[in-house]
């Protein structure tokens, strides 16, 4: 048992010191790919038995469901309610090259449909790995492949992109801090969404279910700290440890003929994002830079942390990035479950 302790340590120290030198190289979700990279590496070339507690990652899941839904606000609504059309626009949009994508990829490789489906989703890596691991049809290598080359191709096109649609109409917004309830609540809210969310029968209950009760109560009652980044780092850590111990070499190997629809794939998302973009700035008068970072299919925090850095309007990419972050975490679920039915269907 003390031996069995001392691994766990030493595996958890390997991947936050892989996941502190993606956060110094500016990757997006560096801790997870740490733990994904070390946990992975371990697995192969050091003990074939090695693994991470599933409870762990539905507790740190509780947290990352926290974090999101504490994301909503009244003015990220009134933001939304000004702007549905538009919104709804971008949204399916996005969804809509994801399942092109999604079937692109299905097409040209030896991977079944809902595992690619899952793989290109917009929807995040955490969600997606976590309904493949809950749907037995899914094979776990081809989603978190494909979720980890959508993020790579975003953050080398991102700044990059960003910069030369960066204009002189870009003005920064000032960001008025207000009275917030401590990050502790968490807790409650935490165990309070995961208990709701297995009573309802929710898909991915430990992430929607405290993303739901954070959401109503930073947007009925009072808003709500953010987590402290140390135990977001120790989230991310524990998903990406988790999903690293679930991934064979040999099945990885196999997918190399998938690689390159997929970069395909994700040149095709990042294009309609520009053309989204320069269509949004017309009609809603945004610095092509603000609308461009709204549509980004990459996370909230980076795009809104890069807004602050340009000088964009970071309350407009907010609403845009959330909408879609809770769009796709609470319809992707149902309709993957919908048109991927449970009779045995070939998926």
């Amino acid at each position: 048992m003390k031996e069995f302790t001392k691994q766990r340590f030493l595996l958890f120290a390997a991947a936050a010191a892989c996941g502190f030198l993606f956060h110094t190289l500016q990757i997006p979700i560096p801790y997870i790919i740490g733990g994904i990279l070390a946990s992975f590496v371990a697995k192969t070339f050091i003990d074939p038995k090695t693994h991470w507690p599933a409870l762990w990652r539905n507790v740190m899941m509780c947290v990352a469901g926290y974090e999101i839904g504490r994301s909503c606000s009244l003015d990220t609504l009134i933001n939304l309610a000004h702007e549905v059309p538009g919104v709804l626009t971008a949204t399916t949009v996005t969804i809509f090259v994801s399942i092109m994508m999604a079937f692109w990829t299905f097409k040209h490789s030896e991977s079944n449909l809902i595992s690619c489906v899952m793989g290109c989703s917009p929807g995040g890596m955490s969600l997606m790995t976590l309904m493949a691991e809950e749907d037995p049809r899914a094979d776990m290598n081809v989603v978190v492949v494909a979720q980890a080359l959508r993020l790579f191709s975003v953050v080398l096109s991102v700044p990059f992109l960003a910069m030369q649609m960066l204009d002189e109409s870009s003005t920064a917004v000032a960001i008025e801090k207000v009275d917030e309830l401590p990050w502790m609540i968490l807790i409650p809210i935490c165990f309070a969404g995961w208990f709701i969310g297995k009573k309802i029968h929710l898909p991915t209950k430990q992430l929607l279910g405290p993303i739901i009760i954070a959401g109503l109560f930073a947007t009925l009652v009072y808003p709500l700290e953010e987590a402290p980044k140390p135990l977001m780092a120790v989230v991310q850590l524990n998903i990406g440890l988790y999903i690293g111990t679930r991934l064979d070499k040999d099945r990885l190997i196999a997918l190399k003929t998938m690689v390159p629809h997929l970069i395909l794939g994700n040149v095709a998302m990042i294009a309609s994002s520009v053309g989204m973009a320069i269509f949004l700035s017309k009609v809603y008068d945004f610095s092509l830079i603000t609308a461009f970072l709204a549509m980004a299919p990459g996370g909230i925090t980076e795009m809104c942390v890069a807004g602050l850095a340009m000088g964009a309007n970071v309350p407009i990419i907010l609403a845009y990035q959330l909408f879609r972050l809770l769009s796709i975490n609470f319809i992707s679920p149902f309709l993957i479950n919908w048109y991927f039915k449970k009779s045995g269907e070939e998926a």
